[in-house]
Parts: C-alpha cells; structure tokens; sequence
C-alpha cells in the first residue's frame, strides 16, 4: 500500500518532479527480498527498470524532491535540498512499516544548483555495496532495491557513464529539513514538520523525548561507525537522519592500515571528518539541530539532551569494546585497554579489520608473530584481562568471530566490482552482494581480500564527485 505522507506537509518543503530517464538504462540487480516487502514482486524486471527509470507510473506512486538546507564541513551552506534524488513513493507493508523508495541519479530537480542531476556508475556501485555491506554488520543503513546503469556519457573530473540507485529508507527526514525551516524563519512549515514527524516517527513521545531519541540514536550510530573503522567523509547536518540511521555514501571507506586520523575524502582539506574525530562531529550537527527547537524547549533542557549524547556515546562504545575483545565482564581499564591498543595499531600501521579477526583465533600465535614489542606487551596485558574471565577459550573465540567481520569493503574490492560492471560483466558484483550480507562468515575462495590491503591498492583518493 501506498502512503505519500509528506506530500501532506506544506508544499514550500517539496516539489513534484518529472524524472529524466537514464539513456541505455539496465537492470543489473534488484534486492529480491526488498523487492516483496514492497509487493513489488508482480512487477517483471523489464517493468521494475521502466519504473525505477522514469518511464512508467504504477498506481499511486509519486514523483517529488525535497528542500533541506545544513551546514557543510561546519559553514552553513544555505538551501540544499534532493538535487538528484527523486521519491517515487512510501509504501506501508506490514512486515516493516514504512518505507520510502527514493531514486539517485534520475535528473535534475528545483534544488540541483545547476547540477546535472545524474549519478555515476562508480558512485552508484560503491553506494550499492557499502549500504548492504554497513546492513550485513549490522549498522542503520538505508538499503538498496536496485541498482541500474546506462550508456549516457556523464562529465565528472573525467567523462563517466550515468547510473542509478534506488535506495529504501523509513523517511528522507534529515536535520537539514528542521534547520531550512528554522533558518528561512518558517514557524509553520516548523511546527508541521515536528508534528509530522513525531506522530509517524515517534509516537506518544513529547518533544523534548523525540529529541532525546534523536539524539541517542545520533551517539549510537557514531559508537558504530568507530567499531568496524567506518568513515563517511561528508558528515554535513544535511546527510544525517533524525532516525540516526547512515544516509548519503559519497566518499567513504573502512580504515585498512589503522590511522586514527585517516580522512577519506580528499576533498577535505582540514581533515574536519578524518575517524577519530567523528563522534565530535556527531554532537557538534546534534548541536545544530537542537538550536532549531529553541523556541519550544527551555535551553536547559536541550543542553541537558545534548550532554546526554557523549553518556549514551561512552556506553554504546564501552559495550563495543568488550564484544570485540570478546570479554562478557566488564572492568573499568577495558576502555584504556582498547585505547592503548588502538594507538599501537596506528604507530605501527596495522590492518584494523585484518588484526581483530586474528584475535579473535583462539590462542594469540598469528598476531603474536607481529615482531613488535609494544603490540606483545598489549597481548600479555590482554592475556591477564581474560583470566579474570574464567571464560572457555573456544566460547572466547567463538564470540569474538561473531562480532568482528571477516570481510569488509575495501577500496579495491569496490574498484574491482566497478571495473568489472564497466565491462558488463555482473558475477564479481553477485558474488560481493553475498559476501558483504555474511561478513563474519568464512566464505571459501576469497581469503585473499581478507587479508590487509596489499600495497599496490593502498591510498585510492574519493572525492565528493558522484
């Protein structure tokens, strides 16, 4: 069923849109399992693209782009808004409520500030993966329904072919939408907006209890990030979701060789979103979005929600870190235990994903044999922290592998898939598909890329261009 509910806000929010079809359009893959929550399934493929691309109508449906403003890397930036994205519709199932299809790359809209409203392939790839890779890790993502690329030439740094992502997320709704409506002085699109969202979204919540969800599912959502060495590059007020879920992978990546101060987007300069400064930037835009609220929340109470975040951070990531080091007590040192193990791993420039993996092995034999003195000082604290334990080494072990992945989505992975789409070939994308929803599983055959990076793939440069 079909349920437009943002259409029901004041029209200054939205805009209809009439999409601009992909040229040589392709269905390369649809999300089967996404695809029957939506009751999509009736659809053929031939149907399904016709419709992703703009094509055809099925009943109900819409076509609309959004205004939201923000802050991009901490200077405000004004009107924004879906430049590229269009909403074909919010469907209401019964197995996940509700859940809006959203098309990237499908043409201009009112609020593309002269942008050509396509997508690239390599982007539309990455973005592909990497929601089903932070999905199968068990991190708020949007997901994907469909991925589809096209013939039509597309000038980014250099000439690239268009393609499009159908994304699927409960609401568009991101901080950017309150800060538009509190910025441009909009007092009714603001309180319908805040209406809007609590009755769908947090129902018999007060304000100042959406607020305080809002903002621990903000801090959650950080403590993630951190655990599996996810960067997002582009932090903007404007790419975070009020349901504290991961929206927008422009330039992204996951730490390789483990550099605390690793920025993934070359484009930022100042290394404002480099990893560890991430869940400051969490609080800084929760900052921003609260200030919007001003006028119906006493500012002591928003600076008491707003201290909540660091208390909901330290635990979410306290509750991480003994899951990773596989530890089922807790002990005050366990958090300087993992900061001092993090630091090493930075001096010495080790694999994140590769070296967690390895401990999680019972018995420390392969990470031992890392030749360094202060990484076998750590193991010999961290072989004390278990015996306070009493735990079965195998349940240990057993543990730990169900929370540190095997399998992450490496740079080069993702260039490989790309290269290979480019050439029309679909398996290495199916067979990445299936890795990155089962990434703590083994999957035989592909060991190698869960080995550090090698050298020669190291250092791959993502830009904001998409």
């Amino acid at each position: 069923m079909l349920e437009n509910s943002f259409q029901t806000l004041p029209p200054w929010l939205h805009a209809e849109v009439t999409p601009t079809p992909v040229i040589g359009a392709r269905l390369v893959h649809a999300h089967p399992e996404l695809r029957h929550e939506l009751g999509l399934q009736s659809l053929s493929d031939g149907e399904l693209l016709t419709w992703l691309n703009g094509q055809s109508r099925i009943p109900g449906d819409q076509r609309i782009a959004t205004r939201y403003a923000g802050h991009q890397f901490g200077v405000w930036a004004g009107q924004l808004g879906d430049g590229r994205a269009i909403s074909l519709g919010e469907f209401v199932t019964s197995s996940r409520g509700r859940l809006e299809v959203q098309v990237k790359g499908a043409g201009p809209t009112p609020f593309s500030r002269r942008g050509d409203g396509r997508a690239v392939l390599r982007s539309s790839v990455r973005e592909y993966l990497c929601s089903i890779a932070m999905k199968g890790l068990g991190i708020p993502t949007s997901e994907v329904l469909a991925l589809v690329t096209g013939t039509e030439p597309v000038e980014r740094e250099t000439t690239e072919t268009a393609a499009l992502v159908a994304r699927v997320f409960p609401t568009n709704l991101r901080l950017g939408h309150f800060e538009l409506c509190r910025h441009f002085n909009r007092p009714m699109e603001f309180d319908a907006l805040t209406h809007y969202t609590r009755e769908l979204f947090f129902p018999e919540c007060t304000i100042e209890e959406m607020l305080r969800e809002i903002t621990r599912r903000t801090a959650h959502l950080m403590a993630a990030w951190q655990d599996v060495g996810f960067c997002h590059g582009v932090m903007n007020t404007d790419n975070f979701s009020i349901l504290g879920f991961t929206l927008d992978y422009g330039p992204f990546g996951f730490l390789e060789d483990t550099r605390l101060d690793h920025v993934c987007n070359h484009s930022d300069h100042e290394g404002r979103y480099a990893y560890h400064r991430q869940p400051d930037v969490g609080v800084w835009n929760m900052e921003r979005f609260l200030a919007c609220f001003r006028d119906l929340v006493p500012v002591e109470t928003l600076t008491r929600i707003l201290d909540s975040y660091f208390h909901d951070f330290k635990a979410e990531t306290d509750h991480r870190i003994r899951r990773k080091l596989g530890f089922s007590t807790s002990r005050d040192t366990d958090a300087g235990l993992f900061l001092d193990l993090l630091r090493i791993l930075h001096d010495q420039r080790i694999d994140y994903t590769w070296f967690f993996r390895e401990l999680a092995q019972a018995g420390f034999g392969r990470v031992s044999a890392i030749r360094n003195e202060a990484l076998a000082g750590w193991l010999k604290q961290y072989a004390e922290r278990l015996v306070l334990e009493g735990r079965d080494e195998g349940e240990r072990s057993l543990a730990m592998l169900r929370n540190n992945p095997k399998y992450i989505l490496r740079n080069y992975i993702a260039q490989e898939v790309i290269e290979a789409v480019s050439r029309g070939s679909d398996r290495e994308l199916l067979d990445w598909i299936r890795i990155l929803e089962t990434p703590y599983d083994e999957h035989p055959g592909f060991e190698r890329y869960a080995e550090p990076t090698p050298d020669a793939f190291k250092h791959f440069e993502i830009s904001c261009s998409s």
